[in-house]
């Protein structure tokens, strides 16, 4: 039995030797990638945006349109033509001049109806812009902004990235700590076992198995929380992936190792080179730019050409009486706004001054990040490794003690202490890998390396 408790407490030594399957996370990575439904909108997003700069790009092409109406009309206001009035008595003179009566003197007024009936309207029109600088402009910004939601998708998937793995390394840290309890458990249980026969071979009083079973009870309500924890991290990590709540997951052991190309003055490089967020601000910029230019194009006139043809005439007929063709160009030419033209350039010019401060401000907390997330993995590596040797200590005194409280050589008290320093030794050696693998995922996403 004995035998049997110190394998149980040595493992954890030999744990962090096993390597992880890499793939059973990055697999976990990739489903999160695929299901995640905030990442899911923002992927939708760049595809809107995508359409977006289709439609402006469109607006560089022709405009072709048919339209075709036939019209009846009855009744309405009527337009009064007062023809006898205005030529009978004209004519009536003529006759008297002529001496004949070759000019007619009986003409009738007549009104005709405003609206026309039996009438019909049937056209092609082709619209061409030929100058327009808010087109042209407008095109070049929203192919910058779709670059903008290209790189925010980046930058999300980035981070959800890191969450998944922070998420899985947090699930294992409990699980392993859940083991540790186990089998500091059953040590207690050999403890309790053994004070047992002290008790009854009279070597030991009645309160070291009374002592045993409190820490039996306190180490139940230990795994009583530990499992609650347990739950609540699958289910967050579960959520993330978008899958069923309380489905397992896969985990091995993780060997935490050293990150490649950690010099830190590359790796500030690399995240101002790679960050999501610095092309974000910098696809804002140019989009400002042409902004600008924009505005700054004010004075130049828009010109359009239109060309419609088609037929038009009172009864639905197509025939060359009611063909026509019409050629128009078309010129629109802002002269005076009261001055908001050049007070939308002002206001342009700020926005572009104001964006490139925020990239400046974000380069420089770009760097800061860098530098906090490549101490902390540094300083998570001297951890562990002090946590480690701990650890090989509080096991080696353990199993003195512990061979010598079987043979009546120590108190009680002096081996429960050493069992509690050992677990607490487990558990701060656990953490401490697992801080380590979290640090480096979270240096991997502050430089945003795949």
């Amino acid at each position: 039995m004995e035998r049997k408790i110190i394998l149980v407490l040595g493992i954890f030594l030999v744990g962090t030797s096993l390597v992880q399957a890499q793939d059973i996370l990055e697999k976990y990575v990739m489903e999160g990638l695929e299901n995640n439904q905030s990442y899911i909108k923002e992927q939708l997003d760049t595809k809107i945006a995508q359409e977006e700069q289709n439609i402006a790009r469109g607006l560089f092409l022709p405009e072709i349109t048919f339209n075709a109406n036939y019209t009846l009309a009855d009744g309405g206001r009527l337009i009064g033509f007062p023809v006898g009035d205005l030529f009978n008595p004209a004519f009536g003179t003529l006759n008297e001049l002529t001496q004949s009566n070759q000019f007619p003197t009986d003409l009738g007024d007549f009104s005709e109806q405003l609206l026309p009936n039996n009438f019909h309207e049937t056209r092609l029109r082709l619209v061409q812009p030929v100058i327009n600088t808010d087109i042209y402009f407008g095109y070049k910004a929203r192919k910058e902004l779709t670059a903008v939601n290209v790189a925010k998708e980046e930058a999300y998937r980035n981070q959800l990235a890191f969450q998944i793995r922070k998420a899985y390394y947090d699930h294992l840290k409990l699980l392993e700590q859940r083991t540790i309890l186990d089998s500091t458990r059953l040590v207690v249980k050999e403890l309790l076992r053994v004070n047992t026969k002290l008790v009854e071979y009279d070597v030991a009083t009645k309160d070291a198995v009374l002592d045993a079973k409190a820490q039996l009870s306190d180490l139940t309500a230990q795994l009583a929380v530990n499992e609650r924890f347990i739950n609540t991290s699958r289910i967050f990590f579960n959520f993330l992936l978008n899958r069923e709540l309380e489905a397992e997951i896969e985990f091995d052991f993780i060997q935490p190792n050293e990150m490649e190309h950690s010099d830190l003055t590359s790796l500030k490089e690399n995240a101002l080179a790679n960050r999501s967020e610095v092309k974000q601000v910098e696809g804002s910029l140019k989009a400002q730019e042409y902004e600008v230019k924009r505005n700054q194009n004010f004075i130049i006139p828009d010109v359009n050409v239109l060309l419609e043809s088609g037929y038009q005439g009172f009864g639905y007929e197509f025939d060359d009486q009611q063909d026509y063709i019409l050629f128009n160009v078309g010129l629109v030419w802002p002269l005076f706004k009261g001055g908001r033209n050049r007070a939308n350039v002002r206001k342009a010019k700020l926005e572009e001054r104001q964006l490139g401060t925020q990239l400046t401000d974000l380069r420089n907390n770009i760097q800061l990040q860098v530098a906090d997330a490549y101490y902390q993995y540094q300083e998570s590596i001297k951890i562990y490794e002090s946590r480690a040797i701990g650890l090989a200590n509080a096991l080696e005194n353990f199993k003195i003690v512990w061979a010598q409280y079987r043979q009546n050589q120590v108190a009680l008290l002096q081996f429960n202490d050493a069992r509690t320093k050992l677990t607490n030794a487990q558990l701060s050696e656990s953490i401490a890998k697992y801080d380590i693998l979290i640090a480096r995922a979270n240096l991997k996403k502050t430089v945003q390396i795949p």
